[in-house]
């Protein structure tokens, strides 16, 4: 970065993108303990353009170059203009945002088809050993009390149907574990005569990590049950 002294200093930044059509949502900043959220963001003609809400105001311009996006930044100080140019490398094992969200779809599915279909081994695939699961009304569990809590229901005959709530679903990646999920999910269980039974509907918040090349979950928080 040129100062207006004539200085010239470096950093390292985290910046967040993501796209939605032409619009770009994010944030960017030195550490992640201090980003600031993107105001206004778009693609046009391969550049991509945006303003960030720090001190003075930030103005990207940046465009894809092999795996690197490069580009430029200004930013008003107290002193003059601040000048940087930018060379923002993808962070290693970063996946793309549809094949993240894609991943984490075909994850939950898969988990609850398992669980509904008292699979107690396919379940178990997708839950890791240190999971911490909260639920607002059986309190804390991990992994062990999730696989006793199938075991004992589908001991009970009582078949079980979870779904998602239409248009609830959102996945962004989380950066030191993989992905991060939110929605709204409702329980069913099937009576005798064939006919389903809503038991709860229920917000979520579940954390997915990676481990050898698998999704599990790693932390859940299951509430709001009505």
């Amino acid at each position: 970065m040129t100062n207006p002294d004539g200085k010239v200093s470096h950093d390292t930044a985290v910046l967040i993108l993501q796209e939605n059509g032409v619009s770009l949502t994010g944030s960017a900043g030195a550490t992640v303990d201090r980003q600031s959220p993107m105001t206004a963001g778009k693609v046009d003609n391969g550049q991509i353009l945006f303003h960030l809400d720090a001190a003075g105001g930030v103005d990207f311009t940046l465009h894809l170059d092999g795996g690197h996006l490069r580009g430029t930044a200004t930013m008003q100080s107290p002193n003059g203009p601040m000048h940087a140019e930018i060379d923002v490398r993808p962070a290693p094992g970063l996946i793309p945002h549809a094949q993240l969200v894609q991943e984490i779809e075909d994850a939950d599915r898969e988990e609850f088809a398992a669980f509904d279909a008292c699979d107690e081994a396919g379940y178990a695939k997708f839950l890791s050993k240190d999971l911490e699961f909260y639920h607002d009304h059986t309190g804390e569990q991990g992994y062990e009390a999730n696989l006793k809590a199938l075991r004992d229901r589908c001991a009970e005959g009582i078949k079980l149907r979870r779904e998602l709530v239409d248009g609830s679903l959102i996945v962004n990646a989380a950066p030191g574990y993989g992905a991060i999920e939110a929605g709204a999910h409702r329980f069913y269980s099937k009576q005798p005569d064939g006919t389903e039974h809503l038991d709860a509907t229920a917000e979520f918040t579940m954390v997915w990590s990676k481990e050898s090349g698998s999704w599990k979950l790693t932390r859940v928080i299951s509430y709001d049950h009505h």
